[in-house]
């Protein structure tokens, strides 16, 4: 990650790359499970062993949830405040998915979609830190 802030006008702080990146990776990973998601499993499929259908209450969650991820996404290539805030929102909105919606239906194994969006939760928390840290340094005059 390069924080590097000039003191001249005109130039702008750069975008973190590798947490682009890693944000990136992370979405394609979320897309292939969400495309896997329209598929009906019966007898489970290799995501779970639940069966499952694409528009029950759970699968409608799961879809919704994405879309709030991929508003994150694209807001955080423009301010990486307001998409860390959306990546932590993400992540309290998978924990109610995962209690009230998960829980009763599988029982005492729900839980598997929280470890699995910690990446999502650690991103937004180094977004706003980073957008917290360049502000602080902004702020701070050039030394002459």
């Amino acid at each position: 990650m390069t924080d590097q802030v000039h003191g001249q006008l005109g130039q702008v702080r750069t975008r973190s790359r590798a947490l682009l990146i890693a944000t990136s990776v992370f979405g394609l990973l979320y897309l292939a499970f969400v495309i896997t998601s329209f598929i009906p499993a019966p007898n489970g499929s290799w995501i779970s062993s639940v069966p499952s259908e694409p528009f029950d209450r759970a699968g409608i969650f799961v879809k919704l949830e994405f879309v709030l991820f991929l508003i994150g996404y694209l807001v955080v290539w423009k301010n990486e405040l307001i998409g860390g805030a959306v990546f932590l929102l993400w992540w309290v909105a998978m924990w109610f998915l995962e209690i009230f919606v998960f829980a009763p239906i599988v029982g005492g194994d729900a839980g598997g979609g929280v470890a699995m969006g910690l990446p999502v939760f650690i991103l937004g928390i180094l977004f706003v830190r980073r957008w917290y840290r360049g502000r602080r340094i902004e702020t701070v005059p050039p030394a002459p």
